[in-house]
């Protein structure tokens, strides 16, 4: 049996519960060869994202914008890109220190039913007293108040990403990262969370050269 024994406190946990946690979720998984010295790289070769998940993709131009917003973030850490469809395509992998390839495993829209429910909120009222000196004076109190909440549907939006980055002389694996990120409140917000996604992961491999 459920008993509110403090209506503020309530209040708080209600928020909490309902409003705080939901907006984003991320799951990611990171892994980095200790031993390899990212320092010593300055040139990179970029190949084009693998786009696994295209089901729910828009049309052919959402691939398109994709790949520029991946392109655009794998040339923010300090090396030179060289892509292998221009002048590395005879022998990509000796002009370069490292490549980068990328998959695109999960692209998803989806809604989910959030139940109706009562929260306790503090507002501010204000009452007129009156002083000893039989003087009248506004003061300001605050009250808590049950607030109805209507059943909503919350719209989602999902993007799932994995990226390797392996030695050209030995093939070697040497980074990789798996992250999904899911966004609440959000109708067709995978192009934002792609990039988001994608900036981290070339923003951290940056560091890493940077020897940071």
């Amino acid at each position: 049996m459920f008993r509110v024994l403090n209506p503020l406190i309530s209040g708080i946990m209600f928020l909490l519960i309902f409003l705080c946690p939901l907006t984003t979720q991320a799951e990611k998984v990171d892994w980095a060869d200790k031993s390899y010295d990212f320092t010593k790289v300055q040139q990179a070769i970029i190949y084009d994202i693998d786009v696994v998940d295209t089901e729910e993709m828009e049309s052919d131009l959402s691939e398109k914008v994709v790949l520029e917003e991946y392109l655009k973030t794998a040339a923010r850490p300090p090396y030179k890109v060289r892509r292998p469809d221009n002048d590395s395509i005879l022998h990509p992998l000796s002009s370069a220190d490292i490549y980068v390839k990328a998959e695109l495993l999960k692209w998803h829209n989806d809604y989910y039913i959030r139940e109706a429910y009562t929260s306790w909120e503090t507002v501010t009222r204000t009452r007129r007293v009156k002083r000893s000196d039989g003087s009248w004076v506004e003061e300001k109190y605050y009250d808590t108040v049950p607030v109805y909440h209507p059943a909503e549907t919350i719209y989602t939006s999902t993007v799932r990403v994995k990226f390797d980055v392996h030695d050209t002389k030995t093939d070697k694996l040497i980074m990789s990262r798996d992250e999904l990120r899911e966004r609440k409140d959000s109708r067709h917000g995978q192009q934002g969370i792609f990039g988001r996604i994608s900036k981290s992961f070339f923003d951290d491999l940056g560091k890493k050269i940077k020897g940071n």
